[in-house]
């Protein structure tokens, strides 16, 4: 019996594509090494900085720092895809054409041709967003 669950376990992972499980294991050790490098520059600052005016608790900068990250990880991940102004330059010289009645295709086509077309900003929105929730995480540990 004890043979049985590693054997599948293994045959569960050879399931799983290795790339996508590589493109994760990636983004969670550049999550894990910026959220290092931002609470190490946190400590050396709030230690260099301990008696001044803007003297803050090292857990309540990460959680601050945590909630920057997350929502800009989210935004970057939200925007990166739409209607470009180039798009909307296109639509408009499409729909300007067709009013002077030419053979062009129109507005509508050139929308849901160039809808949702990645931008590239998916992975750094998505290491934001991990680097942002382990900030969270040792906010919650650290208290």
């Amino acid at each position: 019996m004890k043979l049985f669950i590693p054997a599948a376990s293994l045959n569960r992972l050879r399931t799983v594509k290795r790339h996508s499980l590589r493109t994760f294991a990636l983004l969670l050790i550049l999550s894990s090494a910026v959220a290092c490098i931002v609470y190490g520059v946190d400590l050396w600052a709030i230690t260099f900085f301990a008696y001044g005016p803007l003297s803050i608790l090292l857990p309540d900068a990460a959680f601050l720092e945590g909630l920057l990250f997350l929502i800009c990880g989210v935004l970057a991940v939200i925007g990166s895809g739409g209607i470009s102004q180039s798009t909307r330059k296109a639509a408009m010289l499409a729909a300007a054409a067709s009013a002077m009645s030419k053979d062009v295709i129109g507005p509508s086509e050139v929308y849901r041709r160039d809808r949702w077309k990645p931008k590239g900003f998916t992975r750094l929105g998505l290491t934001l967003t991990i680097t942002g929730i382990i900030l969270i995480i040792v906010y919650f540990v650290l208290i």
